[in-house]
């Protein structure tokens, strides 16, 4: 890991592309400079490509390790359309199409969040079928920038965890008020993923995954924990984080 701080310099546009130079990386007129970087990183999965994180937006590496195993050695995204909730530094969503999905949508409540995501894909040649969506921090509900008519086969998130005040953009990473992005995220299932999708959901706390087992059962929907981890022996916080697969069955009429 390469620690690149900026954070000394009043022009964080013209010293990220000073930096971009000096990294041989190129300067797209289509993207967003105007951020710090905070640091690079790569991951197994992508060992040839760098990922860039911005200041202000979230990064773990342990706590997607299970959904990206399921992303690229069990080819979950592959000839899929997907949906990201939550983009952060796009790391999931490039994984997928690196590994072979149709399209990715990905969705952010953080502005910094969105840039980040496009320039990673932008540096690593994977933006052809890839858009990012800005959420609207006053309708912060899972799908609201998709359209009623969008439906995927593959819908993945590594969503907050807690209920809580957000202060700075960066807490949306962590903080879900009154846990509006995770109802919301249930509630329109029915409506959003086609007929034999998918939704996988990354969490490293066990409050919030009792949690949404509990909500997905009271909406009829099938859930169930992909890891061979027993959830009741588990800390409050742990990694790396659990997915949870969440289907709706043939039953459960979409919401109009």
């Amino acid at each position: 890991m390469k620690t690149v701080s900026l954070a000394a310099f009043a022009v964080p546009c013209i010293l990220m592309c000073v930096w971009l130079v000096g990294c041989g990386r190129q300067y797209r007129e289509d993207l967003d400079y105007d951020f710090t970087v905070l640091q690079t990183w790569s991951v197994d999965e992508l060992p040839d490509q760098e990922f860039v994180q911005f200041e202000g937006v979230f990064w773990d590496s342990d706590d997607t390790l299970s959904m990206r195993k399921l992303i690229v050695d069990d080819a979950a995204a592959a000839q899929r359309d997907c949906l990201e909730i939550g983009s952060g530094t796009g790391l999931i969503s490039l994984l997928c199409l690196h590994s072979d999905a149709k399209s990715v949508i990905a969705t952010d409540i953080n502005r910094t969040a969105v840039a980040n995501s496009r320039y990673n894909a932008a540096m690593m040649n994977l933006d052809k079928n890839f858009e990012v969506r800005q959420v609207d921090p006053a309708s912060p509900g899972a799908f609201a920038v998709i359209k009623d008519t969008e439906k995927f086969d593959l819908i993945v998130s590594n969503p907050p965890w807690q209920d809580g005040r957000v202060g700075v953009p960066l807490d949306h990473a962590y903080v879900d008020p009154n846990f509006a992005i995770m109802d919301s995220l249930l509630d329109g299932l029915p409506q959003h993923l086609r007929l034999g999708g998918r939704c996988l959901l990354a969490y490293g706390h066990r409050p919030a995954i009792e949690r949404l087992l509990a909500g997905a059962k009271q909406r009829n929907l099938i859930a169930k924990i992909l890891d061979d981890r027993q959830l009741d022996t588990l800390a409050p916080d742990f990694m790396p984080g659990m997915v949870i697969e969440i289907k709706v069955p043939t039953s459960v009429t979409p919401q109009p």
